[in-house]
């Protein structure tokens, strides 16, 4: 069978075992690897009793997990998507599988150089069937930070705002064409057009444009960029930016008036303006000086959040 959180605490309560819900919650999500919220009581009991390795379980392995997630936290918001899309571009058979080799080469062309030890270490986590193969998803999984329930939650009502049939399936060239690119952050900052955006999004996928992204697959390419991105107010933005989901669909923070804020140095934050009352949302010039009033500092510009 297969349980939610819920239900794995239900069943914890009954083995007198669920009075700490956080040990529980922690307790779940370490055996929950994809990090959907589902997780199937082979799964468990296999992790639990050892007859399944949990790469998370050994102090070796998080080390070299440790190493790698940091550095691909400093490549930026793409480090993930990258490195993901570089594994794929190595499995020449289409399985989403990859031998030692083509780990370890995929591994060196994105800079990231592992020794021999380390790369036995992950195989040796990583490949469940013990046929010498491990898979791109799975491994991916392992090495990024999980996202919270708040934003897989987001990105879920994204993906079934855009699946109109619905079957749980939508094509790339479908998919492209629903993306607001010119609401996308990075354009808003004028650091990148909209058709390098659209271009960059379809890229990211390895995909024809006839090729079927299946729910898990759009959860996956969100859970590479969620991985470098700490601040919610601007994942939340880039989601609902991206497919122009207003603020009462999904979870939202209150009523007030939230911001784009451009700073100085170039990098960008959401803010929340407390009191909008009187406030020229068109006038950039009241937006900051609204903003300064509330101890907002070194601010560019300022501009409405497009989803709200």
């Amino acid at each position: 069978g297969i349980m939610t959180r819920e239900t794995f605490q239900v069943i914890m309560n009954k083995l007198n075992c669920g009075e700490d819900k956080l040990a529980c919650a922690a307790l779940f999500h370490r055996y929950d690897r994809r990090g959907t919220g589902r997780l199937s009581l082979k799964e468990f009991s296999d992790g639990l009793f050892g007859l399944q390795p949990i790469s998370g379980s050994d102090a070796e392995c998080r080390d070299i997990i440790k190493s790698i997630r940091q550095k691909l936290l400093e490549r930026g918001e793409n480090g993930f998507r990258g490195l993901t899309r570089t594994l794929r571009i190595l499995d020449g058979n289409g399985t989403s599988k990859l031998n030692r080799d083509e780990l370890n080469a995929g591994l060196q062309n994105y800079g990231m150089d592992v020794t021999s030890y380390e790369l036995n270490t992950l195989m040796y986590y990583f490949d469940k069937d013990k046929d010498g193969m491990i898979s791109v998803n799975e491994f991916m999984v392992g090495i990024r930070p999980k996202m919270s329930d708040a934003r897989l939650a987001l990105v879920k009502l994204a993906f079934l705002r855009l699946d109109k049939d619905p079957d749980g399936l939508l094509t790339l060239n479908a998919l492209t064409k629903m993306y607001a690119a010119e609401k996308n952050p990075s354009v808003l900052r004028g650091e990148r057009s909209p058709s390098q955006v659209v271009r960059d999004f379809a890229e990211s996928w390895n995909k024809k444009p006839d090729d079927i992204i299946t729910e898990t697959e759009f959860v996956d390419y969100y859970a590479d960029l969620s991985a470098s991105i700490d601040n919610d107010s601007y994942f939340e933005l880039m989601i609902r930016n991206s497919w122009t989901i207003t603020g009462d669909q999904g979870h939202t923070e209150g009523s007030n008036l939230r911001l784009l804020v451009t700073h100085m140095d170039g990098t960008s934050t959401i803010e929340t303006l407390d009191n909008e009352l009187g406030v020229d949302r068109s006038n950039n010039q009241t937006l900051v000086t609204a903003l300064r009033k509330q101890g907002v500092s070194d601010i560019l510009k300022a501009e409405v959040a497009m989803y709200r």
